[in-house]
């Protein structure tokens, strides 16, 4: 039994989310997409930002449909979904990568038969592979302390309740989690999905609720965090790769001796990893600064391509500004997808997310001089505004 729920979480944790994270990137053209998107790392980000974007656009109308019986609905539902968009991903990465692999797979071998990626920046230095190592054991150390030594929280007696409340009453926000009786739907928390996702994962899984919620949950939620930190390191230190080690080593001690006051986000990170305000400090307005990041290295980089497009022909500059634009479109989208996907962890993320937007795309605006930016900002909060919107009339 054990065996068979590992294998459910690595497919619902990993494989399905893979999947979603393939959909984006293989569906478009992939010229469409920057090359910083094509990554191994960026697809599962963004297939966790798609799966939450699932889930919040499945959950809340089942959960104010539906009173009685919402959570197995959700549960087919979501699954359904989950199942076909993982598929359509891998459908497109088989036929699109078919004639990319036949060409490439005497280069691909040789990079694997001698790790080849070790000898490169920034990993090319005993230095680099000294604070890789480090940062290794620092995160491994997390893990265990997580898994050993789980903490528990006022907040898990609603919290983690409402997980458990789901998978034993077959229902969503309906329960009163401090007296076990029935209530009204629990408008200030109800949009905010992210125990349910818990219970939701357990139940495909055969997992209770609490132990999904204190033992499971941190083992993915850790790592994904540091994902999104490896990812702002390589915007940072693009032209740094050897200080890209040393920046998530320092992350990684940052995080364990940030704990100067039960609110800080490192705090939340490593106490109350389950916690859907912790993923909303630690996921997804550290994602926001990610797209931004990019955002502004598009931009120096149009701004360099532009210098040299005088010197092509008008065809030339045509094709070379219409595949800048998609690139960039790629960003806003998942930019709009973030602002959605936010909603899950934390109602209040909405809004952090959408006035973190529209600060940085007025930053971007005036540091690109395009207006069209601060437009783009706008309408990538425009699913956020939604859901804040919903959230008052509730």
């Amino acid at each position: 039994m054990i065996i068979l729920k590992m294998i459910g979480l690595v497919f619902w944790l990993m494989v399905i989310p893979v999947g979603l994270g393939l959909l984006f990137r293989k569906a478009p053209k992939r010229e469409h997409l920057p090359k910083k998107l094509q990554t191994a790392g960026a697809t599962l980000l963004i297939g966790y930002l798609l799966l939450f974007v699932l889930l919040e656009i499945v959950g809340i109308p089942v959960m104010l449909l539906s009173v009685y019986h919402g959570y197995s609905r959700m549960v087919i539902l979501y699954a359904a979904l989950q199942i076909l968009g993982a598929g359509a991903g891998y459908g497109f990465w088989i036929y699109r990568g078919k004639k990319t692999r036949k060409t490439n797979l005497s280069g691909a071998l040789k990079e694997t038969d001698h790790f080849l990626w070790l000898r490169r920046a920034p990993y090319d230095s005993w230095e680099g592979r000294i604070f890789l190592v480090l940062f290794l054991l620092l995160v491994g150390f997390q893990l265990y302390m997580a898994f050993t030594r789980a903490s528990f929280d006022g907040d898990d007696a609603y919290y983690v309740v409402q997980a458990l409340t789901a998978q034993q009453t077959d229902t969503l926000y309906r329960i009163d989690p401090n007296r076990g009786v029935s209530m009204p739907l629990d408008a200030r928390h109800a949009l905010a999905l992210f125990p349910i996702w818990e219970a939701y994962v357990g139940t495909m899984c055969g997992i209770h609720a609490t132990i999904m919620a204190h033992s499971v949950a941190p083992l993915l939620l850790i790592p994904l965090t540091y994902l999104i930190y490896y990812e702002i390191g390589r915007e940072l230190f693009c032209n740094k790769k050897r200080l890209l080690p040393m920046f998530m080593a320092l992350m990684a001690l940052w995080q364990m001796f940030g704990n100067v006051s039960i609110y800080t986000t490192e705090t939340f990170f490593l106490t109350r990893t389950w916690q859907g305000k912790s993923f909303a400090g630690n996921f997804i307005i550290p994602a926001v600064f990610w797209i931004f990041l990019c955002l502004f290295r598009e931009e120096e980089r149009e701004n360099r391509q532009r210098i040299g497009l005088a010197a092509k022909t008008p065809s030339e500059t045509k094709k070379q500004k219409k595949l800048q634009g998609w690139n960039n479109a790629g960003l806003w989208m998942i930019l709009t997808l973030l602002n959605l996907a936010a909603g899950a962890s934390s109602s209040l993320a909405v809004l952090l997310s959408c006035a973190l937007t529209m600060g940085l795309g007025m930053l971007l605006t005036i540091r690109s001089r395009r207006f069209r930016n601060l437009i783009y900002a706008g309408l990538s909060c425009v699913l956020g505004g939604i859901y804040v919107i919903l959230y008052m009339m509730l």
